[in-house]
């Protein structure tokens, strides 16, 4: 309700009279605030006055009161109307309030009724702090360079400054350092518009500073910025032409890579920037007050830092540089490295070549170790101490890592080389592990000459634009540029090859660089993608050539190889209207299936013992992709396809591997998640429902300090600590009679660094629970999708033939271990289909249960599957969010709480054919669409505005909007494949400025004034819970080895198998431990997402597997978070192999005897190295050697 605002002194301020109506609307308690709740929200409103430009006077002595709704605003209007109602006064004057008749614009109701009220005082202060960092700093000069230590210096010394490009902006130009408090960045803006130039502008976002330095330079103030990462460059076209509309304040600045041309050389490898002030009048002092004024910490002074152009970075030094690069060709693993010293800023051209003798040397002497040595060096020289040269780091590397072996990659994983390219630079990383794909696996032994290229801003996240930024032409220029004309690195050239489906998503692809293979010949990108495969039926569309392509590429694990005659196609299931049942899945044989079980359960680490043998997989092979179901009824060794399965010819090879991307070895357990959570509320869930979902795991997690059981349970239903054992470990020491909170028959087995553990894993799931809504759901699976193959056998001829009927699903589950039997799912269920976004994406089902004896029934053996009819008008696996059988896994929730009582039609999107041009595709043609999928890759910006929008909206999910966003977000997923991309102009505008309060959840030191409180149930989950910092680990070794109360327990029955003999593998230990602190270093700094020099993860984060930062992209620290894990799975699996028999079961006492002797002695030194970084995880590997030995020869079950 709106009222105009009459008789208000003309010398108030709208802050002054917002806090006077305060006063009323808010007294507690109050006409507006009841005695029992006296915590409840402030009435928010709006208050504007009418301004008078005239001298001396602030406004006209009227303007507005909106209040949130008509109610209040009656009640409001009663209370100070008429000459005996409250009295409201700013100054010397009593306000008046007039009702109006005008209806308040839907986006003003909602942004009164859901955003918080903020004080007057909070804004003022706000403004005030803005106000006070408007004047800005005139630049003398501008100089980018780099910081190094100069021969000679004392450790106590600072770095100098090499100056490597600079640019006087006095006689050239004018330059003006400027603070953005609203956006936290200094900006530096370059260039003179009254010259009609072009204005520069160097960003410096405040969480980019590392350190500031200001001093004096012979009387010249200047600031030397040392950044984590290179600033953001931007272009402005100061005459550019103006339409006198909303447009332009679009995209009328640029993004580019380097402000001069004498810059772009240097920007690859300085970014570090040094800024001369000008000084008519002093501007340190007031520079000192900017910093404490925006919250950054104070600069440093007193400290003279020498500037002096070093010229690290000129032609004729990098030119010197990738000549040596070249000439190491045959050990191009080791230049690799070199680069990745110069690219990643840890060293300078100077600094390399006073150590490129020291490396020479390590290659010409220790070829076969030169690469694994070096790899390790590039990780300890960038976290080396400021006082430490880059050769004395070197030589201590040489001596501590010249016997360490890396782990070896097991089958189906290769080690990676990674590079990252940015706007101004490449980032080199790796090798990592990686797993293999048809192409890798094809040219084993040549995998140097593959690497992976992914494209990301300087902090490497995924490029994000604000709306006044061009960023597409930028990325058209640069990314466009490497993938169409490659690029050399460490002496070799590089051409893109192809990517994956899964790694187009994270905006990453393949190159490669030519090669001679011993019976192929010359081998390069063309030759590659030519082998493939025939794809003359997708080659007039580009996105569909490129993804077909994908198929090659997509990471898989190789299993057993069958002959042509072993295959066969048969025609799809399809109905008299065209609806397809069989889109995607085929079947297998027994026997075949067993063969490829065997093959993967050889290369498995677990070899299988944790697995349910699969009743389907889900496949690549030659042209064809999808899922195959275990057929009893195929006799014999045979695979049977179907044609929605192939998507482009083969060459017609004799034999062909059948590649597992996935087998079923168990069923998953369902979550929660944000958009399921609404659109479930909004199909009539209650919110009650999830907040006792949220309740028990929230109780889960923090009791799992009472005791073993709880705390292996939370790891064990949370997948944490899987290499490293932790829940069987804690378990069987659990069946010695130690305990967390021990009862008088028991021990305590708590340590510091286990406390630790703990307090990382319950955080780890609560985070999710409270960011993401990541919740389980009881009584529910999540299973890959089937089909009934009953009516193909029925046409077949086959009898007496049972088909499941249309709305019915069947499923068996069996989870893994002997003591788990099946369990048949009957009864009332839904199903839906990740992501879920369109209401219609839940629907109703009945589980069958158990399948009918007395007929033929060809499903009646899968476990760990959902089997979907294919009769019927309709393909339920079609109407969950258009979901196929190729892979899809689907959710079949049985909680009765969350079985919607009403049905609701699906989303139906009609299929659109794939993009074509006019002429057969090309690889450049590929590329162009690589830059545009980049550029318009919005899936994420979809979805996450279709649930803020439904966080608003009265109808939620079932608002007009959201259902737009809904159509919208099936053909971003779909853009990949037909080449339709979403434009960005089509998506709905949010119905408020102001953001639901759970999308904080990841957003560094959010403002409180940008978000209101959600009422919705996410709102209510998201403040249910608060995070504990994890204080930092500091471990403490032991006085004396082996005198804690682990050690004491086992030393008997450890002593009984040894029988007193003397231990042999100390000094092996020694080495072992020594290899895997090497290896557990390099990933806890590779895979940190801190940018500060030599950070790592923690090392319960690392035994955990989980990274604890946060991160405003959460699917960067979900793919860096598996990659951890993949890589520590590898290192704790090659350091069990060094201690352990090849095979436990087949092992003979002896064997477990001197195993047990070894991982006795390991654990023994892991002891002694508790006090350092890497002893506590190493020494839980060790422990679970024990316990596995022991338990092998029958000691642990004697006492269980």
């Amino acid at each position: 309700m709106e009222f105009v605002i009459r008789n208000v002194d003309f010398s108030a301020t709208e802050c002054d009279v917002k806090k006077a109506i305060a006063e009323i609307l808010h007294a507690s308690p109050g006409p507006f605030v009841s005695d029992t709740d006296v915590n409840q929200r402030r009435l928010n409103f709006e208050v504007t006055l009418e301004q008078n430009n005239c001298g001396g006077v602030r406004n006209k002595g009227s303007g507005s009161l909106r209040l949130p709704s008509k109610d209040v605003g009656l009640k409001f209007r009663r209370l100070v109307d008429g000459e005996d109602g409250v009295t409201i006064k700013v100054g010397k004057k009593r306000l008046k309030f007039i009702p109006t008749a005008k209806h308040l614009p839907p986006y003003v109701l909602a942004t009164l009724q859901k955003t918080p009220y903020v004080d007057p005082d909070i804004a003022q202060k706000r403004q005030q702090t803005i106000d006070a960092l408007s004047t800005d700093f005139r630049i003398d000069k501008l100089q980018i360079g780099t910081f190094y230590r100069t021969p000679g210096a004392l450790p106590s010394d600072p770095r100098a400054f090499s100056v490597e490009w600079e640019c006087d902006l006095i006689d050239a130009g004018l330059g003006w350092l400027k603070f953005e408090y609203e956006h936290k960045l200094i900006r530096a803006k370059i260039g003179d518009p009254a010259r009609g130039q072009l204005l520069y502008s160097l960003i410096i976002n405040f969480t980019n500073i590392n350190k500031m330095a200001l001093d004096y330079d012979f009387g010249n103030p200047y600031i030397c910025f040392d950044l984590f990462t290179p600033p953001i460059i931007e272009r402005e076209d100061v005459n550019r032409t103006y339409a006198g509309d909303r447009s332009d304040q679009k995209n009328f600045r640029e993004r580019i890579g380097a402000l001069h041309p004498g810059h772009e050389q240097v920007a690859p490898y300085a970014h570090n920037i040094r800024i001369i002030l000008y000084n008519p009048e002093d501007p340190v002092e007031k520079f000192k007050s900017f910093c404490n004024i925006a919250g950054l910490r104070p600069p440093i002074t007193g400290v003279r830092i020498e500037a002096i152009r070093q010229g690290f970075f000129t032609s004729k030094q990098l030119a010197g540089v990738q000549r040596w690069l070249r000439s190491l060709n045959p050990n191009w693993p080791v230049a690799f490295q070199i680069e990745a010293l110069l690219r990643n800023g840890i060293a300078n051209t100077m600094e390399l070549n006073a150590l490129r003798p020291r490396i020479d040397e390590l290659i010409r002497r220790h070829q076969p170790l030169a690469a694994r040595i070096m790899r390790f060096f590039v990780i300890k020289a960038a976290g080396r101490p400021p006082a430490q040269t880059l050769q004395k780091c070197f030589e201590l590397v040489l001596q501590e890592k010249l016997g360490n072996v890396r782990p070896e990659a097991p089958a189906g994983r290769f080690y990676c080389h990674h590079v990252t390219v940015t706007p101004t630079r490449l980032i080199l990383e790796g090798p990592n592990i990686l797993q293999s794909n048809r192409v890798i696996r094809e040219y084993e032994g040549y995998e140097d000459n593959f690497i992976r290229v992914d494209f990301r801003d300087e902090d490497r996240l995924q490029y994000r634009w604000d709306r006044e930024v061009d960023g597409a032409s930028f990325v058209r220029h640069r990314v466009g540029g490497f993938l169409k004309d490659g690029f050399d690195l460490a002496g070799k050239h590089f051409t893109f090859l192809a990517y994956s489906q899964s790694a187009l998503r994270e905006h990453a692809v393949w190159f490669v660089s030519s090669f001679q293979h011993t019976t192929k010949g010359l081998v390069d990108a063309h030759a590659l993608r030519s082998s493939l495969g025939d794809f003359s039926g997708c080659i007039f569309s580009p996105s569909k050539y490129a993804a077909r392509m994908a198929q090659a590429f997509t990471a898989t694990d190789p299993s057993v190889k069958i002959h042509r005659l072993q295959w066969s196609e048969v025609p799809d299931i399809v109905n008299e209207n065209g609806v397809m049942f069989s889109d995607g899945i085929g079947t297998v044989s027994e026997d075949l299936g067993n063969l490829i079980w065997q093959t993967l359960c050889n290369a498995r680490r677990d070899g299988g013992t944790y697995a349910v043998k699969p009743s389907a997989y889900q496949i690549r092979f030659l042209g064809y992709k999808g899922v195959v179901s275990v057929d009893r009824q195929l006799e014999g060794i045979h695979l049977r396809l179907r044609p929605s399965m192939n998507k482009f010819q083969d060459h017609g090879e004799e034999y062909a591997m059948v590649e597992i991307a996935r087998p079923v070895v168990k069923p998953n357990t369902p979550h929660l998640n944000r958009p399921l959570v609404m659109v479930l509320e909004d199909r009539g869930a209650s919110k009650d429902t999830f907040l006792e979902l949220q309740q028990k795991v929230v109780a889960e997690a923090r009791t799992a300090n009472d005791s073993v059981d709880i705390f292996a349970r939370l790891l064990e239903n949370h997948g944490l600590s899987q290499p490293f054992r932790l829940a069987s470990t804690l378990r069987k020491l659990n069946t010695l009679g130690l305990e967390l909170n021990p009862t008088h028959h028991q021990q305590n087995i708590d340590t510091p660094f286990l406390r630790q553990a703990r307090a990382c894993a319950i955080n780890h799931v609560l985070r999710a629970v409270k960011h993401d809504a990541r919740i389980p759901i009881p009584d529910s699976y999540m299973l890959m999708g089937v089909m009934d193959e009953g009516p193909a056998y029925e046409k077949d001829g086959h009898q007496n033939v049972f088909k499941l009927p249309p709305g019915k699903i069947y499923a068996c589950v069996q989870k893994p271990g002997g003591d788990n039997g099946p369990e048949w799912l009957r009864g009332p269920c839904i199903v839906s289909r990740s992501p879920v976004i369109h209401p219609g994406d839940v629907q109703q089902a009945y589980a069958i249960g158990p399948p009918p004896a007395d007929k033929l029934c060809l499903f009646s053996h899968l476990k760990n599957v959902i089997v979907f009819s294919s009769i019927g008008t309709t393909c339920l696996a079609n109407s969950l969010g258009g979901g196929d059988l190729d892979g899809d896994l689907y959710e079949i929730i049985q909680y009765a709480p969350l079985i919607l009582p009403d049905h609701y039609d699906p989303a139906s999107y009609p299929s659109r054919p794939a993009f074509k041009i006019d002429r057969p595709s090309t690889i450049d043609d590929v590329c162009d669409f690589v830059v545009e999928y980049i550029n318009s890759d919005v899936v994420g910006l979809v979805s996450d505005k279709h649930i803020t929008i439904a966080d608003q909206a009265s109808d939620g999910t079932f608002n007009e909007a959201c259902l737009k966003l809904a159509a919208l977000h099936s053909q971003a997923v779909d853009y990949p494949k037909n080449g339709w991309k979403v434009d960005i102009q089509d998506l709905p505008r949010s119905l408020i400025s102001y953001k639901p309060d759970w999308h904080a959840a990841e957003v560094e030191s959010p403002r409180p004034t940008d978000y209101y409180e959600s009422d919705r149930a996410l709102g209510h989950l998201y403040r249910n819970i608060q995070l504990e910092e994890i204080p930092d680990y500091k471990s403490q070794p032991l006085e004396k080895p082996l005198s804690d109360l682990i050690s004491i327990t086992l030393r008997p029955l450890v002593a009984r198998q040894l029988r007193g003999r003397p231990s042999k593998h100390t000094a092996t230990a020694d080495s072992i431990y020594s290899a895997y602190l090497d290896e557990l270093i390099y990933i806890s700094t590779c895979y940190t997402l801190s940018r500060v020099p030599g950070a790592r993860l923690r090392e319960e984060e690392i035994v955990v597997g989980t990274i604890l930062a946060k991160c405003s992209q959460k699917k960067w620290r979900q793919d860096r978070t598996f990659a951890m894990r993949e890589c520590i799975s590898i290192l704790v699996h090659d350091i069990r192999r060094r201690i352990l028999p090849e095979s436990m079961d087949n092992a003979s006492p002896d064997d477990l005897r001197d195993a047990l002797d070894m991982a006795w002695a390991a654990w023994a030194f892991g002891h002694e190295k508790s006090g350092q970084y890497g002893g506590e995880s190493f020494g839980l590997v060790a422990l679970g050697a024990v316990l596995d030995c022991l338990e092998q020869l029958k000691e642990i079950s004697l006492l269980a």
